[in-house]
């Protein structure tokens, strides 16, 4: 009998005569088609490795990708809240700045306004002497009559010039007013302002007394039109609407 398929080739002389001949070519090509299969078999386990391998390099770059993408949309995030932050922050503060401004002019213009009214310098006295010659001389003011201490005011908005011991009129307070007027209060008692105080009208500068050359307490009121010589009180005062 002749071997199998798989053992034995049949080979033809060149007699015709039959030879069984042992295969082992065909095993030899069998071995090689398998270190083939195995050599592909391991070139796929290779490649598929690779592929796995950038697939997870893909995924990790993806993935720090996404994060630094995140990261910069939360910086992105938080500087825009901070910069909301000092923005509101500003525009409160110019709010503030601007009612503050607002509130400071209304102020000014309420103090130029009142600052414009006149006020008769003391209350409750009585007119005891008039401006003009008396005793032989000038008495270049209007005298009024009262106890001491009582309060003597500003008669309008205006800054205190002197205050001090003056002669024959005691103690003495001249004011400058906005207008250029300026007033001499004379025979006070005490003061109550110093030279450089800003005042307005009704506010109290001292007190009346029997200083200086006096017969009596009273306030000797002299008026000065801007700085210039005395005139007569009474018609001066009557233009203030004041008596």
């Amino acid at each position: 009998m002749l071997p199998t398929a798989a053992a034995v080739a049949l080979v033809v002389t060149a007699t015709g005569a039959t030879v069984a001949e042992s295969a082992p070519l065909t095993l030899d090509l069998t071995a090689a088609q398998a270190q083939t299969a195995r050599d592909q078999a391991a070139t796929e386990v290779a490649q598929q490795a690779d592929l796995s391998t950038r697939r997870q390099q893909v995924a990790i770059q993806t993935a720090a990708l996404q994060g630094r993408v995140t990261e910069q949309k939360r910086v992105a995030r938080d500087k825009a809240r901070v910069a909301a932050a000092v923005r509101a922050k500003a525009a409160a503060e110019a709010a503030a700045e601007a009612a503050e401004a607002a509130a400071e002019a209304a102020a000014q213009a309420k103090m130029q306004r009142e600052g414009k009214r006149w006020v008769m310098p003391i209350e409750g006295a009585s007119f005891t002497s008039g401006y003009g010659m008396r005793w032989g001389r000038m008495h270049w003011g209007n005298d009024f009559g009262t106890a001491i201490g009582t309060p003597l005011r500003a008669m309008s908005r205006g800054t205190v010039t002197f205050t001090g011991n003056n002669g024959n009129m005691g103690k003495l307070v001249r004011i400058t007013y906005w207008d250029g007027t300026e007033s001499f209060y004379a025979h006070m008692s005490r003061y109550s302002s110093a030279p450089g105080d800003e005042v307005m009208p009704g506010e109290i500068v001292g007190y009346t007394g029997n200083t200086g050359r006096s017969t009596g307490p009273h306030l000797h009121l002299e008026i000065h039109p801007e700085g210039a010589g005395a005139v007569n009180p009474a018609p001066w005062l009557a233009e203030k609407g004041l008596q």
